[in-house]
């Protein structure tokens, strides 16, 4: 391998999860809206482009599909711990040099931190690295003991250690490990402990040239995923870092505590994020907009200057300027141009706006094409379904809807065109038109005190009229 690619990487991920008590395997829970596998990928190639190692288990198809084309992928036919678990990725890894180990299960380990400890390897020759980190809580992690000048002596896993004092070093289960001294300190490891497993952490004690460590600067790298409980953790401190990046970058977060931001988000400079605010998956947002509170965007693009308030949005684009009010949803397929407007209780989908459009209450665009400075009265609605297929609907420039309009799409209605208040649009309408479909009105005088004192009911009456 050429040092330009950099260094090797293998990601234990065999474990079962048993404790997440999940079908799914552990390393595809979420973290920040990306799969926990999909941070160590990354944190990977942030280090090297060399292609990583994943051991995984042979019944998690799920797993070895989402890496295809990503990493190599070794099984560790039986589960006999950590150490026997390196050892299965041993024959890719035979006749390189030295190379990092992740567990799987810590999503919040950077790039940088990787780089930190290769760094030290270099510097420590033949020795191996271990990532440390000083804690008050360490369940579920190795405690570290040192010998008489400070050197490693040895890793106690939590099920064989007694009881510890308020803080303690422990291993965060990360390594760099040199090649052929790993081989010679695994093969001394045996499975003479509480869980009857070879432990990896007993490697860096028995490595030929020693192992030197390197503490952690931000403990919530350390933090793994084995339950539920964790998960929530580990979302918790994701979700801390990626808003204090965007208040670094600028963005006003009014209420930290209640606003849900994957890590993939993007928002511009001097936009505003109200309480309850929810941004999920590629989420890209311009400068100066406001959203929220309680509104909440999924793999959405915005432009400058754009308003948001209580209301859901999915896979659509919003152009500069554009106004959302509250309780609306705009689903997948949409497109709002500059300076259009989505009142309350609109429902858009699979439909463009023209810039200065507006729809302004209780109404619903499907498949649908609004050109620019169109206007859609309250209660209108595109019929877009046939009870076998959607079929498209085009509104010129200029045209207004009247409330209470249904448009039975496929039909185009030209620029400026009008439609009455009440109408049903079969037909297509020329520009600068008025269309009206209403049926006649007639005024019975006196029925009401009539239909009062036994007089027949309004449906004898409708059916008379009509025939």
């Amino acid at each position: 391998m050429s040092d330009r690619s950099g260094p090797r990487v293998v990601i234990l991920a065999a474990g079962r999860g048993t404790r997440m008590v999940s079908s799914r395997a552990k390393a595809l829970h979420s973290v920040g809206g990306l799969p926990m596998i999909e941070h160590l990928l990354r944190a990977a190639a942030g280090l090297s482009s060399a292609t990583p190692l994943v051991v995984t288990a042979p019944d998690q198809p799920e797993l070895d599909h989402f890496l295809t084309g990503r990493a190599e992928v070794i099984h560790q036919l039986e589960p006999r711990g950590s150490g026997d678990a390196l050892l299965a990725a041993r024959p890719r890894l035979d006749g390189e040099g030295a190379f990092l180990v992740l567990p799987v299960d810590m999503p919040l380990l950077t790039a940088q931190t990787l780089r930190r400890m290769w760094e030290a390897w270099s510097a420590a020759g033949d020795q191996g690295v271990l990532l440390t980190c000083f804690t008050e809580m360490p369940q579920g992690y190795g405690q570290v003991r040192r010998g008489p000048g400070g050197e490693l002596a040895e890793i106690v896993e939590w099920a064989d250690r007694p009881a510890a004092s308020s803080t303690v070093e422990v291993s965060c289960g990360v390594y760099v490990f040199p090649q052929p001294g790993v081989w010679a300190a695994l093969d001394r490891v045996t499975s003479e402990n509480s869980q009857g497993e070879r432990y990896l952490s007993w490697a860096p004690q028995l490595l030929p040239g020693g192992c030197r460590t390197t503490e952690l600067e931000d403990p919530s790298e350390m933090l793994q995923v084995n339950d539920r409980l964790q998960l929530a953790g580990a979302e918790r401190a994701m979700r801390e870092r990626t808003l204090r990046r965007l208040m670094a970058e600028g963005v006003t977060v009014r209420d930290p505590w209640s606003t849900w931001v994957d890590c993939d988000v993007e928002v511009g400079q001097d936009t505003v994020l109200e309480p309850a605010t929810v941004l999920r998956g590629r989420v890209r947002v311009g400068r100066d907009c406001r959203l929220g509170p309680f509104a909440e965007l999924t793999d959405c693009q915005l432009g400058d200057r754009c308003r948001v308030e209580r209301s859901q949005l999915r896979l659509c684009r919003l152009q500069e300027g554009v106004h959302v009010g509250p309780f609306n949803r705009v689903r997948p397929g949409t497109e709002l141009g500059d300076g259009s407007h989505l009142g309350t209780f609109t429902e858009v989908v699979r439909s463009s706006l023209g810039p200065g459009s507006q729809v302004p209450h209780l109404s619903y665009i499907g498949d649908a094409e609004l050109g620019a400075d169109v206007n859609i009265g309250a209660g209108s609605i595109i019929a877009n379904w046939d009870g076998l297929a959607k079929h498209r609907t085009v509104v010129g420039e200029g045209a207004r809807i009247g409330s209470d309009t249904v448009l039975v799409a496929p039909v185009s209605l030209g620029r400026r065109a009008y439609t009455g208040a009440g109408s049903v649009i079969t037909k297509d309408v020329p520009a600068g038109a008025l269309a009206i479909s209403r049926g006649s009105q007639r005024n019975l005088e006196g029925w009401v005190e009539g239909h009062r004192a036994g007089a027949r009911p309004v449906a004898e009456v409708q059916a008379e009229e009509s025939e």
